[in-house]
């Protein structure tokens, strides 16, 4: 436990236990995301050895697991990690729950891929910069990072307006293939869009 006088790991910039206890938590969904149904219809996002950062109390990994995909969550809130063990824990499919800060976890091998629905938007922009490094470095080399950029065209969050160009400045050129074209937002419970993008790690040589 962190000490009253030590600061609080970067993940905990916001307190998210207190905010799923009040339910304050305008990020999440109760459905399946329609472009995550999307990407899994169309072969896009097909089994393999996947990441959900900041997951919370997403149904996403469950039915992953289920799809034959090799899964691993991470959350920093007890609530989200208690949603999501009894979901999977004693389910005969390969998924493991870690409960840590995002910012000092580091997996032994690297990802196939990685989902996310919830964890960006609901980071301090402050933050985004560190976050994208690790994506970069939870991924092999040709990677894809399914991401939601939240589009809620207000300043402050969580969830905190992920602006296109800004995206495309923090994943970029150099590290990240960005898509010719980009699909259609998908819309939000909340009212809210969210802008569906496939992007794919650089390697050196290909860059």
């Amino acid at each position: 436990m962190t000490a009253a006088h030590d600061p609080l790991p970067p993940t905990q910039a916001v307190d998210w236990e207190t905010r799923y206890r009040e339910g304050a938590t305008g990020w999440e969904r109760p459905g399946l995301n329609r472009a995550f149904l999307a990407w899994r219809e169309s072969g896009a996002l097909s089994p393999c050895r996947i990441l959900v950062p900041g997951a919370g109390r997403s149904t996403e990994p469950l039915v992953l697991a289920e799809a034959g995909f090799d899964v691993t969550v991470v959350d920093a809130a007890p609530s989200a990690i208690a949603a999501q063990r009894e979901r999977l824990t004693n389910l005969h499919v390969r998924a493991r729950v870690e409960f840590a800060d995002l910012f000092t976890w580091q997996p032994p091998t690297a990802f196939d891929a990685v989902y996310d629905q919830t964890c960006l938007c609901a980071l301090p922009p402050s933050l985004w910069p560190d976050y994208v490094a690790r994506l970069h470095g939870w991924l092999k080399p040709g990677g894809r990072l399914f991401v939601l950029f939240m589009q809620t065209g207000q300043p402050g969050g969580p969830p905190f307006h992920c602006d296109v160009a800004t995206m495309r400045r923090l994943f970029a050129a150099d590290s990240w293939e960005w898509p010719d074209h980009l699909g259609e937002p998908v819309l939000h419970e909340s009212g809210r869009r969210e802008q569906p993008v496939v992007l794919r790690t650089l390697t050196p040589t290909s860059r």
